[in-house]
């Protein structure tokens, strides 16, 4: 099993920043491509979604925010799996602004690249 090194640490943070992109840019498939097959988000008050077609629908009616930043706190892992953790913020079309924290997990393939598996905010 390889370590998880300083360069896995800034492929998970750049995958972060992707996920924020995609949410702005409304590209849910963006989104997914980095995700494992087996992916599940966790979104609060509501049940798990299983799958990158289900999570992919979920983005797809998923509001599109005004504004989106995240803040990595942390970017770490064992071996074959990373995690990241940290802040996002959100300014929606009605003017609202949601701040939440976020821990999601992630797997490195056969090829080294890595993906993610779990995603959970609150």
């Amino acid at each position: 099993m390889p370590d998880f090194t300083d360069q896995d640490a800034a492929r998970l943070r750049s995958m972060v920043d992707t996920h924020v992109r995609a949410i702005v840019d409304h590209d849910p498939d963006a989104f997914v491509a980095t995700c494992g097959e087996d992916i599940v988000f966790f979104p609060p008050g509501e049940a798990p979604v299983r799958g990158k077609a289900a999570c992919r629908q979920f983005l797809e009616d998923f509001p599109t925010p005004s504004a989106f930043t995240a803040e990595v706190g942390d970017a770490d892992g064992v071996a074959d799996l990373g995690f990241t953790s940290g802040r996002v913020t959100g300014t929606f079309e009605d003017g609202t602004e949601q701040t939440m924290s976020f821990v999601a997990v992630h797997r490195r393939q056969a090829d080294g690249s890595w993906r993610m598996i779990r995603d959970i905010w609150n």
